[in-house]
């Protein structure tokens, strides 16, 4: 067989597909489109899981390049291409995997009205950038456009993953994030200490050390992650996708989700009984009482239960 040839045959490509979608499922797969925004740990994985289930139209959106720290979990992320385009990358490998993809890269950053106007072109997004402040908007922008999203959010051992619905409940609601107005104050929520120390389940869920917990918090550390629970995570995630664009299965989406730890892996639901849900509530029902005169006698409070935890966290770990 040629190259040429060769080339121009999806069904010789992804035959090994047919043994579980039919073809009329692989073609509505073929047929799809996906924005990805964010081509990083997640976004990245996703869309090179996607090309090879045999998606061929793919938007990626990500103005970042490749650093050294990129590659404990990046799928395509090496040695060779430090300092290259996550989004050049990224299309490069697709073209690798299937010639026949249809791909537009934007390498440059983009606001939210452009991000409207691409999300109207397409049948599917993931809004996978590093910035989850940016990223919850875009899940409202999906929503309001009436399209499906995939969210997918690992840290450490821990991760969540479900499909957004356009009449899902919020991606906030999954969190107990506040439903704030404007990104502007929703990424300055998302930095704030108080904020990142009520991501406790980064420590209880996701086995974070004490002292990195202790930098992300005070000194702006970045979200610790590992390669297994990202790709994990994502592969679930590129999983949830194919069900919703073959129609062949019903997806978990909002107000269900996976939840993934170390030790095990299973669906949860919004306001369950589980430890996730009291986060999600204690998150809920503070951030409303840090807004009155109560805030400065709270924010005591919460230092000194920091130091607390603290110090049964550092000699658990030291234990």
């Amino acid at each position: 067989m040629s190259e040429s040839s060769f080339m121009l045959d999806y069904t010789e490509l992804f035959k090994r597909n047919y043994g579980v979608f039919t073809e009329k499922e692989q073609n509505k797969i073929a047929d799809s489109s996906v924005l990805i925004v964010g081509c990083g740990g997640i976004g990245g994985t996703v869309a090179i899981i996607l090309a090879r289930s045999g998606v061929r139209k793919f938007i990626l959106v990500d103005f970042d390049i490749y650093e050294a720290s990129n590659i404990n979990r990046q799928i395509a992320c090496f040695s060779s291409n430090l300092g290259i385009k996550k989004s050049i990358a990224i299309a490069k490998q697709i073209k690798d995997i299937n010639p026949l993809s249809e791909i537009t890269t934007f390498d440059k950053l983009l606001n939210h009205d452009q991000i409207a106007a691409l999300i109207q072109k397409v049948d599917f997004i993931f809004p996978a950038a590093d910035d989850f402040a940016f990223s919850i908007f875009i899940f409202r922008q999906t929503q309001y456009y009436k399209k499906p999203a995939l969210l997918v959010i690992p840290s450490g051992t821990w991760a969540n993953v479900s499909i957004i619905l356009p009449d899902s409940p919020l991606v906030e609601d999954i969190y107990g994030i506040p439903k704030m107005d404007s990104y502007e104050k929703l990424n300055e929520l998302f930095k704030s200490h108080l904020y990142k120390f009520g991501a406790i389940n980064y420590l209880t869920h996701g086995d974070w050390q004490i002292d990195y917990y202790k930098s992300f918090i005070f000194d702006d550390s970045p979200p610790t992650q590992i390669c297994s629970t990202v790709w994990i995570s994502s592969s679930i995630g590129a999983l949830e996708v194919l069900k919703v664009l073959s129609d062949k299965w019903k997806p978990v989406s909002s107000p269900r989700y996976w939840e993934i730890t170390a030790n095990k892996i299973k669906i949860n639901r919004i306001n369950s009984l589980s430890l996730q849900s009291l986060y999600t509530w204690q998150r809920k029902i503070l951030w409303p009482l840090f807004q009155t005169s109560l805030s400065k006698v709270l924010n005591k409070f919460v230092y000194m239960l920091w130091n607390f935890i603290y110090k049964i966290m550092k000699y658990k770990q030291n234990s």
